[in-house]
């Protein structure tokens, strides 16, 4: 953490920072201001005129608190910009955060855009160096926004490639690629080797993970032809990190060591403990493949060491596994199991579902060596889970993709005639239900012989079983019931409210009639009441609009609270010219703040599938239907209060 204390002004430490200051920029008192000194010093940083980044550093130390004294926002700004980036490149990245923070808040004095551009591109750096995959994005697109208002080609250029990055690092190769070719599609008047350098190390790494070694090399000895004095040496020792990676996926160990080697003494001289990490984690790997334990764990310990320093969580994490995969190979369990659970726990706070896998497995393992049989079907059980969670978030993936794809053509069908808009969005939704259909039929055949065939295994064989065996047989009857439940729901999202040409003139009170007659069952079983306003007509399809009330009113028939009677409230008012404005209020259980914008994500669920069924489809098909008629759906709740959904409607012809 930062020390609060350096930043109160005092005139001891105003003192202290401008005589260090005046020393280093040798200024003639007569004619410099204060503010004057601390340009003079930011320029002297952002030129690299110190030899060493510690120099630096503690030059931007003495600016920022000299600014800060002399009540110098500007000053203060730019140093605590420098500071950060420095502290980065340094690899601690904790208080490269700190300093960005600082910045942004003096920075909202003097509203700099080119600044908060800057400022946010930072912090996204710092949060993908630490693993926070999902924090980074986040920052990089306000980056990406700010310097587009500013029409800022390099910021903008560096703010993709960046995207690339966290994209590669999140399985997503397509997108990355497409990111890293947005970057190098941008011109600029002078060319920026270091970023193009960067560019072509990240494309390099996209084809390593998809073992294509040649192509991967290929961009790498693209960045060595470019002169060394134009490199920077951050750049310098990660294209010799790469090209040792890459040596060492080839089994040359010997070229892979050398490459690794330079680097380390790159990284080592500039004092960047991320680089050092980095290759020290390589040279471990490569120690462990040639059967060098012990100098592999030494290796991966000095690696864990710095991780630590810097605050990396998901390197932190990567080493404690190596580690323990180490052991594990000299048989030495319960060291092994000692730095597996460590890692494992670290990779279950980060959400990293992947190597989250990778833990489980070699835990299960573990204990299966040492037979502690129940330890390692647990871990084997939660490989399962995660790798249903993961499969599930692949097909959220998917999904997300087409309708953005869905998306696009409407945005550019606008400059188009009604009839073609017409063509081409049947077009689009007949390929979508095709590809639905099919998926859905290929599908459900395979899972319907699991179900019946594990069915056939009990009847004919359930005697013969022993309780576990029972247990695993009705694991994948169970599993092959969900999943073919999942695959009727994902068919209905994909059909859902996606031809506007079906829209007609509906009277949502019918609808309404004909929901209640569906729900029948569940309404007197549940005692529910429900009430409504005399309801409007809209202009929609009738099944969509019977598909809408349905999941609502079945939703909160489902989360009611135990021993209350349901009381569902509809309503409507009239939004604007355009649209009709309806809500549905229920007296259940509510849903806490923080989650509530997960509601409308597909396959997401806020409940274990133990307390409530259900595919996690049924909202987000509320928001296709809703946002495919143009308009948009929102909730209000509180966690024990109850929920009201909003949504908009458009108006018939005769409003």
């Amino acid at each position: 953490m930062v020390d609060t204390q350096q930043y109160s002004s005092t005139t001891s430490a105003a003192n202290i920072s401008e005589d260090f200051l005046l020393q280093i920029i040798d200024k003639d008192d007569n004619k410099t201001s204060g503010e004057d000194v601390v340009k003079k010093a930011l320029m002297l940083i952002s030129e690299g005129e110190f030899k060493s980044k510690d120099k630096a550093l503690e030059c931007a130390q003495h600016t920022f608190q000299f600014a800060k004294d002399i009540g110098f926002t500007e000053g203060i700004v730019e140093a605590g910009i420098g500071l950060s980036e420095l502290y980065w490149h340094k690899g601690e990245f904790k208080m490269a955060l700190e300093y960005a923070e600082l910045s942004l808040r003096h920075n909202e004095t003097i509203k700099n855009q080119a600044h908060e551009a800057r400022i946010l591109k930072g912090m996204g750096n710092s949060y993908l160096r630490m693993g926070f995959m999902d924090k980074s994005l986040n920052y990089y697109f306000k980056s990406l926004n700010t310097y587009q208002q500013i029409d800022h080609k390099n910021g903008c250029r560096s703010v993709y490639n960046n995207l690339g990055i966290v994209h590669k690092n999140k399985g997503e190769y397509e997108k990355a690629l497409s990111y890293y070719i947005k970057s190098l599609e941008i011109k600029e008047d002078a060319e920026n080797f270091n970023l193009r350098a960067n560019i072509y190390i990240n494309i390099s790494i996209l084809y390593h993970l998809q073992n294509q070694y040649e192509k991967s090399l290929a961009y790498l000895e693209k960045v060595l032809k470019i002169p060394e004095s134009e490199l920077g040496e951050t750049i310098f020792s990660n294209v010799h990190n790469n090209i040792g990676q890459v040596y060492v996926e080839l089994g040359d160990y010997k070229k892979a060591l050398d490459h690794i080697e330079i680097a380390l003494e790159v990284n080592t001289k500039i004092g960047n403990k991320g680089g050092m990490a980095l290759s020290y984690q390589e040279i471990g790997r490569i120690m462990e493949l040639k059967k060098h334990h012990e100098a592999a764990i030494k290796s991966y310990t000095e690696a864990l060491r710095l991780s630590k320093d810097i605050g990396s969580l998901s390197d932190e994490a990567d080493c404690l596994y190596s580690i323990g995969h180490v052991y594990y190979q000299l048989k030495t369990y319960n060291i092994a199991e000692d730095y597996l659970l460590k890692s494992y726990q670290i990779r279950e706070d980060l959400d990293s579902k992947q190597t989250l896998i990778e833990n489980c497995k070699l835990l299960a393992d573990l204990y299966h060596d040492t037979e502690r049989f129940p330890e390692s079907c647990s871990y084997m059980k939660h490989v399962l889970r995660l790798q249903e969670e993961h499969s599930k978030e692949e097909k959220t993936k998917l999904l997300a993709e087409m309708q953005a794809r869905f998306e696009v053509q409407q945005r550019d069908m606008v400059i188009e005639t009604l009839n073609v808009k017409q063509e081409l969005l049947l077009k689009a939704n007949q390929e979508l239900e095709l590809f639905a259909g099919k998926a859905a039929h290929d599908l459900k055949e395979p899972i319907r012989m699991m179900s019946s065939f594990s069915s056939l295994l009990v009847r004919k064989y359930g005697s013969q079983l022993d309780d576990t065996g029972q247990e695993f047989v009705k694991h994948i009857h169970d599993g092959a019931k969900r999943m073919e439940k999942l695959l009727t729901d994902m068919l209905t999202f994909a059909k859902s409210g996606a031809d506007p040409s079906q829209s007609v003139d509906v009277n949502l009170n019918d609808i309404l009639y004909i929901v209640k007659s569906n729900l029948k069952l569940k309404i007197a079983e549940n005692q529910a009441d429900i009430q409504s306003d005399d309801l409007p007509m809209v202009k929609a399809a009738n099944v969509a609009m019977i598909q809408l009330f349905q999941n609502i009113i079945a939703n909160a028939l489902k989360f009611r609270k135990p021993d209350i009677a349901p009381i569902i409230k509809i309503t409507s008012t009239s939004y604007d010219d355009n649209f009709h404005q309806i809500s549905i209020t229920d007296n259940g259980i509510g849903i806490p703040k923080e989650q509530a914008k997960k509601v409308f994500i597909i396959f997401q669920r806020l409940h274990a599938r133990e307390e409530y069924e259900g595919s996690g489809i049924g909202l987000a098909t509320c928001k296709k239907i809703v946002e495919c008629l143009g308009g948009k759906i929102w909730i209000d709740s509180n966690e024990g209060e109850g929920t009201t959904f909003f949504f908009l409607l458009p108006k018939n012809e005769n409003k």
